[in-house]
């Protein structure tokens, strides 16, 4: 990896063990009853694109605030699916709130560290938080399997208690994604205490 390249950051929440079974489990099923193809099992919490260089003010930015952050549950109940630019569908929280208090948060936090990179603006999922199943679907694919899944019950829960953060190469080819770190919650609130850039 060149030291003076770009790289693209993915921070992402994994299911517990019993989600992402299940998951894993429908998602086989769509590949091989409609070789729609997925990732795997993760909540996306932002996506950035910024210079190599930058990575370790980044880092240390995330490590010290994430921390505030206090573990909390959520709740996943039916299925339902996005249609632009193509369709996928995706197992749907029930309650979106905490989630998304804590990506704004996140995504305060960042902001006065982060580089512009012209044409990539960071991306934070701070409002359709989801578990994605298949994604890349065409709409006639689609639209011909949706009522089976529109109305098929799905409820569990897991805690978010940590955020993984992820690297790989900024180019055409897509490189697999590095773990940079696991960084848990342990406060007793998302802003018990200030805001720290270092």
């Amino acid at each position: 990896m060149e030291n003076y390249g770009l790289c693209e950051y993915l921070a992402i929440i994994e299911p517990n063990h019993l989600v992402k079974s299940d998951i894993v489990a429908m998602k086989i099923r769509c590949r091989n009853e409609y070789g729609w193809k997925s990732s795997p099992p993760h909540l996306t919490v932002f996506n950035l694109i910024q210079p190599m260089l930058s990575e370790k003010r980044l880092v240390k930015c995330f490590e010290r605030n994430i921390e505030n952050i206090s573990p909390f549950e959520i709740d996943f109940c039916g299925f339902d699916y996005f249609s632009i630019p193509d369709y996928t569908l995706y197992l749907k929280l029930k309650d979106e709130t905490q989630f998304s208090e804590m990506t704004s948060y996140i995504s305060r936090f960042l902001k006065p560290v982060l580089k512009s990179v012209k044409g990539y603006p960071p991306k934070y999922n701070t409002k359709n938080a989801h578990l994605t199943i298949a994604k890349g679907i065409s709409e006639l694919e689609f639209l011909k399997v949706w009522p089976k899944w529109e109305n098929l019950e799905y409820t569990s829960s897991t805690i978010v208690n940590q955020i993984l953060l992820l690297r790989r190469p900024f180019t055409y080819i897509r490189a697999r994604y590095e773990l940079i770190g696991r960084y848990p919650f342990i406060g007793n609130g998302l802003l018990k205490r200030q805001t720290r850039l270092f």
